[in-house]
C-alpha cells in the first residue's frame, strides 16, 4: 500500500476520530452508550487509538509534541465541556487517563516510525527528520 494512501485515509481517521470523541463527551448522561469496560479504560483507550491514528495522519508534518498536547489540550476542553451537559461531570481522573492515552498511542506510533524507517532504509523518515535513510 502506497505511503501516500495510508497517510491519506489517516488523515481523514483523525477527523472522525475527533467528531466521535465530542459528541460522546458531550452527550447527555441518559443518552450514554457504555462499552461494558469501566469509564478509565473507555477513555484511555479511545484517545490512544485517536492519537495513534492522528500520529500516522499528521505525525511528519506536525510532530508528535504537538499531536499529544493537542489531544491533551482537547480532552481537557471537552471535560470542562461536560458541565454544560445534562448529567455530566467532568472528572481530573477522566482526563489524567485521556491524556495517558493519547501519550500512550501517539509513542507506540512514533517508536514504530522510527524502528521501521531504520530497518527499512528506503521507507520516508519519521515525521520529516532527514538523514535516517541517507546514512
Amino acid at each position: 500500500m502506497p505511503a501516500s494512501f495510508i497517510i491519506a485515509s489517516s488523515r481523514i481517521g483523525t477527523w472522525c476520530c475527533i467528531v466521535v470523541l465530542a459528541v460522546l463527551s458531550l452527550l447527555p448522561a441518559d443518552e450514554m452508550v457504555r462499552t461494558g469496560f469501566p469509564g478509565g479504560a473507555e477513555h484511555f483507550v479511545a484517545y490512544a487509538g485517536s492519537a495513534a491514528i492522528a500520529m500516522a495522519g499528521y505525525g511528519r508534518s506536525r510532530g508528535s509534541v504537538q499531536i499529544i498536547g493537542g489531544f491533551w489540550v482537547y480532552a481537557a476542553m471537552l471535560e470542562y465541556l461536560q458541565h454544560f451537559s445534562p448529567g455530566r461531570h467532568p472528572a481530573i481522573e477522566d482526563f489524567a487517563l485521556s491524556a495517558a492515552g493519547a501519550l500512550c498511542g501517539g509513542l507506540a506510533v512514533a517508536l514504530f516510525w522510527r524502528r521501521f524507517s531504520e530497518t527499512h532504509r528506503r521507507w520516508p523518515a519519521p515525521f520529516g527528520r532527514p538523514g535516517l535513510h541517507d546514512k
